[in-house]
């Protein structure tokens, strides 16, 4: 993975989940200060395995806070970089030959918390298709994804085309 500086990063954080990850948190912070009040009253075996316990909480919910804040899209000259995937998350502008957003947002009591989420359908040349799933997101953000990923695909075919340009250029002038 390249390092986020290099480009405009665009945060995609499912309101849900940063509701439970916050609540989360702060079930882990509770249980601390109790901890800390329990040990202080008295040293026992059961009060420091307690007390390792909630270490252990601390760190899974650092870990978890983390991991769900980092996630998002990586916008450079040339490439997206989605980070919430493990691999093959790096796509070529140039190699990109359409888009198409997808959010359902028609209500339903018989859909599953799956079709909920957001997709991003890359199309390739000979109709390979790659689905990005980015999760329950709302419909700004997809928007700002959306016109982000088009002004650099409107970038990427000006540069194709006057780089396309120029080769024409010098084949003409050796004849």
């Amino acid at each position: 993975m390249k390092d986020k500086t290099n480009g405009k990063f665009i945060r995609i954080i499912s309101p849900v989940t940063l509701a439970v990850v916050i609540a989360l948190d702060i079930g882990v912070i509770a249980y601390a200060v109790h901890a800390v009040k329990t040990l202080a009253m008295r040293v026992n075996t059961m009060n420091i395995i307690f007390a390792v316990f909630v270490i252990f909480a601390f760190a899974v919910a650092f870990l978890t806070t983390r991991e769900t804040v980092k996630h998002g899209v990586i916008f450079r000259d040339d490439e997206m970089e989605f980070t919430g995937m493990d691999n093959d998350n790096i796509f070529k502008f140039k190699d990109i030959v359409s888009v198409a957003y997808v959010k359902d947002e028609k209500p339903s009591f018989v859909k599953n918390f799956i079709d909920r989420q957001s997709r991003i359908v890359l199309t390739y040349p000979e109709n390979k298709v790659v689905t990005v799933d980015i999760g329950i997101t709302t419909k700004n953000k997809l928007k700002e994804i959306e016109k982000e990923i088009e002004q650099r695909l409107k970038k990427s075919d000006k540069i194709e085309n006057k780089s396309e340009d120029n080769n024409s250029d010098d084949i003409q002038g050796e004849d």
